[in-house]
């Protein structure tokens, strides 16, 4: 059960940016938008022992099936007392969540990649497509968390 703990929280670097642009083929000088397709993934590492949350969102951008545009990076967290927020039980494998730090650290990742690939996307046939923006209920379901003791 959640309680109203308050746990405090730093974002304290953002790592291991990469993006991959392909925008060699003439036909994407026209890019349309029903042939566009735009897919994200967001993962969570837990470091206990380090009171540190990694988050890594990334985005895709595909055109007639082929990946013309990704991007992705690590946010590092510093969790003041991260076992304050956050009890592993790893006899059954679950995570008990004290004091829900993660609509934060997720809606923040997620929004911070998405301002930083439409500054990497200017002057290409992807600027007029900004990576949309997406609920942080839809981005806490679709995050897949892994713990490091």
């Amino acid at each position: 059960m959640e309680d109203k703990t308050n746990v405090k929280f730093r974002l304290v670097s953002i790592e291991g940016e990469t993006i991959k642009q392909d925008f060699s083929d003439n036909a994407l000088k026209n890019i349309e938008e029903q042939s566009l397709k735009f897919q994200y993934k967001i993962r969570t590492v837990i470091k206990m022992s380090e009171d540190t949350i990694i988050v890594i969102p990334s985005i895709r951008y595909s055109y007639n099936e082929n990946v013309i545009f990704e991007s992705s990076a690590e946010f590092v967290y510093s969790i003041r007392t991260l076992a304050a927020a956050i009890d592993v039980d790893k006899e059954n494998k679950k995570i008990n969540v004290k004091s829900n730090i993660f609509p934060s650290l997720l809606g923040a990742a997620y929004s911070t990649l998405r301002g930083m690939s439409f500054v990497r996307s200017q002057d290409t046939p992807l600027s007029k497509f900004p990576a949309p923006m997406v609920e942080v209920d839809t981005l806490l379901n679709r995050n897949g968390i892994s713990v490091i003791d």
